[in-house]
């Protein structure tokens, strides 16, 4: 009778622990600073009304994705959506959770109103290993890269160059901690990338839940920008300028 009651005991501590740990998703993701701690907020009181805990595993980007193609996590935490071509077994959450914009920041009130076209005769700056910004600025005057965009900021107050294509998050950062005056983004924006939610699809029953809280909690995407969206990490060559066209 004891061994009875000890066994029914048992099965139901393993049941509770099993539900437990079905409680908590274990979502890929990397490091990303303007980013994963964005999308870990929203998700986490998103996932929060539904009565589930979430855990970000940090590691490198493809590894993360290697692991939530392939069921070892139960996700992505946020990527941009094209990764499903690729990975049929990621069911998007059709919810834009950040919406990520790339400027050109100016200090010339009679830049504004101008298209980016017509500023082809200006000197312009990007962070290195910026593959986007790299492309757009191709047949300027003069582009000019630096490692941080800090330094890019620092040029065009120093009249070095008339342009700095950054971030809006970075951009407004720098503008507020150094207190930049008269520095402005030119409208609309060069570049605009939504990012979104990701499950395996052994939680296909999940997406629907999720996604009406989502919708819910966003009517607008969040608007914080990464330091290198769809780019690669600005190279290092210690704190050189470096001017990378001329014509």
């Amino acid at each position: 009778m004891h061994r009875l009651m000890f066994c029914a005991m048992l099965s139901v501590l393993l049941l509770m622990s099993s539900a437990r740990a079905q409680d908590v998703l274990k979502l890929s993701g990397f490091e990303a600073p303007n980013l994963t701690p964005v999308a870990e907020s929203i998700l986490s009181q998103a996932y929060g009304e539904l009565g589930i805990r979430i855990q970000t595993i940090i590691t490198s980007p493809r590894r993360a994705l290697l692991d939530s193609a392939s069921g070892k996590t139960d996700g992505e935490l946020v990527r941009i959506r094209t990764i499903e071509a690729d990975h049929s077994s990621l069911l998007r959450v059709d919810v834009p959770i950040i919406l990520a914009r790339t400027f050109a920041y100016a200090n010339k009130p009679q830049l504004r109103g101008k298209s980016f076209k017509q500023l082809r005769h200006l000197r312009v700056g990007h962070v290195a290993g910026a593959r986007f910004a790299a492309e757009l600025t191709d047949g300027f005057a003069e582009v000019w890269t630096a490692d941080t965009p800090e330094q890019l900021f620092e040029m065009l107050q120093r009249d070095r160059i008339d342009l700095v294509i950054a971030g809006e998050g970075t951009g407004r950062r720098i503008i507020r901690d150094r207190k930049l005056v008269g520095v402005f983004p030119l409208r609309p924006s060069l570049q605009e990338v939504a990012f979104y939610h990701y499950l395996h699809e052994k939680h296909a029953d999940l997406v629907p839940r999720i996604e009406a809280v989502l919708k819910r909690m966003l009517a607008v995407p969040v608007g914080e920008e990464t330091d290198g969206v769809g780019e690669t990490a600005p190279e290092k060559d210690g704190h050189v300028l470096h001017k990378t066209g001329l014509s």
